[in-house]
């Protein structure tokens, strides 16, 4: 049997020019929400991670820090976002359904709007509640989106190489703003927890569930139990479980020695409350245990 060799086709040619543009935007996409997401301190640096409006509280003050080199102007707006249990947290796009979470935009004025900060110094913004009359007992959230307006960076994947992508990078930060109001709960527990080995020491994966009609935000710990003395083998910051979802999902990977690792076989995973949740103020939440099988 003759095999011959498939010419390509302007058409085929066409397509394939097609198939790159796509991947391309695709890889745009990806990488700007990366950049939302990881939050680099050089671009975009703010004074709180988040902001609760609870019973007592009325206003806030968010300071926006310039720490370049340049004069750097930001935009400041709201977005709206939902997680889930398996992805985190996603744009929710015009149009598409978001009546299942209470937002609180609609009750949040802040000032100003736009700024333009010099090289190495900040500016405060001003963050008012306006609590309505009819309001029912639940958490309300939405995100505060603070943009750079400067011209964004470009980087090349091979300097001098024609077929190579440039990504012109904008950074921004999204901050969840809070209004708590009545008398809310929130109950906390860990399963599914599972523990294998790694070429660079362990991974464990875990189900962390919540019910109730508040959100909860905490830091994980993970500590080897099998030893003369408990050790915290690796720590994780900021994990948050938002209202409209149960549960999430969760992966991480605990880098360790090669002798430490070998030693290690089952460890205690343990979900702290952030030490600034009025409610709770650092008290642990939930704990569970992990073994190699």
């Amino acid at each position: 049997m003759n095999l011959k060799t498939k010419k390509t086709t302007p058409r085929n040619t066409t397509m394939l020019q097609k198939s790159v543009w796509i991947l391309g935007i695709c890889l745009i996409l990806g990488f700007s929400v990366f950049m939302l997401t990881s939050q680099p301190a050089y671009a975009v640096r703010v004074s709180l991670k988040r902001v609760v409006f609870d019973e007592n509280k009325r206003s806030e003050i968010l300071t926006i820090i310039n720490t370049t080199a340049e004069p750097q102007t930001y935009r400041l707006g709201w977005r709206r976002y939902r997680m889930s249990g398996g992805k985190g947290l996603s744009v929710i796009k015009e149009g598409e359904d978001d009546s299942d979470i209470l937002w609180a935009d609609d009750m949040i004025r802040f000032a100003p709007r736009r700024v333009t900060i010099p090289p190495g110094s900040s500016q405060q913004i001003r963050l008012l509640l306006r609590r309505p009359a009819n309001i029912q007992q639940a958490e309300y959230r939405s995100h505060l989106w603070i943009v750079s307006e400067s011209k964004p960076a470009k980087f090349d994947a091979e300097p001098g190489n024609k077929k190579a992508m440039r990504l012109a990078v904008q950074p921004a930060i999204s901050l969840p703003i809070f209004v708590r109001h009545g008398d809310l709960n929130v109950e906390t527990s860990i399963s599914n927890a599972q523990l294998k080995r790694t070429d660079k020491g362990l991974n464990t994966t875990f189900t962390l569930n919540r019910t109730g009609n508040r959100s909860i935000y905490g830091d994980f710990d993970f500590t080897c139990t099998n030893q003369s003395e408990e050790l915290i083998l690796h720590q994780v910051r900021g994990i948050a479980v938002y209202t409209e979802t149960n549960m999430r999902n969760l992966d991480f990977d605990i880098p360790l020695s090669e002798n430490t690792a070998a030693n290690c076989s089952s460890i205690k995973i343990t979900y702290r409350a952030d030490p600034n949740d009025a409610d709770f103020a650092g008290k642990t939440l939930a704990e569970a245990t992990a073994t190699l099988q």
